[in-house]
């Protein structure tokens, strides 16, 4: 008998599965009729317009069916390199696919191309590229030094961006015709605006009451201190008292005497005890009634035709 928790359990994978199969299902539709779409597009010669639908297809569904039909697209714009990229991955996906008629294809028009194919060499300088924090971009995306060399590029302009930490971002464009296109970079400068904010801690301003509080708390600890010994008496005495005879009816004058004189120490304890109080609570007031308060300062440097110096506050 299967156990109510193992029944869950199981309904739960089942509805999970679906789930994940009618993402993918709906995902394939879509890059379905995106392709089909691009295929209307490219067959009209429009490759502006196709070469987006297949791209968002082969990404929401790689096939590559898809990719040897960008491949062209990309051809028919002139992006050479960009086409043989395609064309390499569709001989991937054919293989995996076993579509050898596809393979076949993609494998031809991507060995037509190459002897084509521009080539792009970023050279950057030892220097530099021991730089912490480098980073070079080609068009907005990062690339490793492994593609810094006789890299395959699309003919046209290109932007080119090296930056690293703390030096200022270097920036060029370059036009690729055919061949090769060797770009150098050159050293980075320092960024001096990254380096002239430097952030100095001050000591906090002592407290000006701070030995006053120091000394009305010792006060009222003494006092306290003082309180209590003085109860300690009264309790002492009329203790003694009530040994010999109970007030009011006593007719002992030492226990009398004993009596009053615990009186008298009480109410003496009583008025230390708040006077204490009232001692102890006027040292916490001067202790925070005016506490340290750390103060920051900027220092900066201050660089024009006829000056050279820092400006500091605090």
């Amino acid at each position: 008998m299967i156990s109510t928790r193992s029944s869950t359990l199981a309904s739960v994978l089942v509805v999970l599965v679906a789930t994940t199969n009618a993402r993918a299902q709906s995902s394939a539709a879509i890059a379905e009729g995106l392709f089909r779409e691009g295929k209307k597009l490219l067959d009209a010669k429009k490759y502006d317009a196709a070469c987006p639908k297949f791209e968002e297809s082969a990404r929401l569904d790689p096939s590559s069916g898809v990719e040897l039909a960008l491949g062209i697209c990309y051809e028919g714009l002139g992006k050479t390199a960009s086409a043989w990229g395609a064309y390499q991955t569709a001989v991937t996906l054919a293989r995996r696919d076993n579509r050898h008629d596809r393979e076949r294809v993609a494998t031809a028009r991507a060995s037509t191309l190459e002897p084509k194919l521009a080539h792009a060499t970023i050279d950057v300088p030892a220097s530099v590229a021991q730089l912490p924090g480098l980073q070079v971009k080609e068009d907005g995306v990062a690339i490793g030094a492994a593609a810094w060399k006789d890299a395959p590029i699309d003919p046209g302009s290109h932007a080119l961006e090296v930056s690293a930490t703390g030096k200022k971002t270097w920036t060029t464009t370059f036009v690729v015709d055919a061949g090769t296109k060797t770009v150098s970079v050159p050293a980075l400068e320092e960024d001096v605006s990254a380096q002239g904010q430097v952030v100095v801690r001050v000591a906090p301003k002592p407290n000006p009451f701070r030995i006053p509080a120091a000394a009305t708390l010792g006060g009222g600890v003494a006092i306290a201190i003082a309180a209590s010994i003085l109860g300690g008496i009264a309790i002492s005495d009329k203790n003694d008292a009530a040994k010999t005879c109970s007030p009011p009816k006593c007719g002992d004058a030492n226990a009398v005497a004993e009596n009053n004189a615990a009186g008298t120490f009480a109410d003496w304890s009583t008025a230390l005890f708040i006077a204490a109080g009232v001692v102890a609570a006027t040292g916490v007031v001067l202790l925070f009634v005016h506490p340290p308060s750390p103060s920051r300062a900027g220092i900066a440097p201050i660089v024009s035709p006829t000056f050279v110096g820092l400006r500091g506050s605090f």
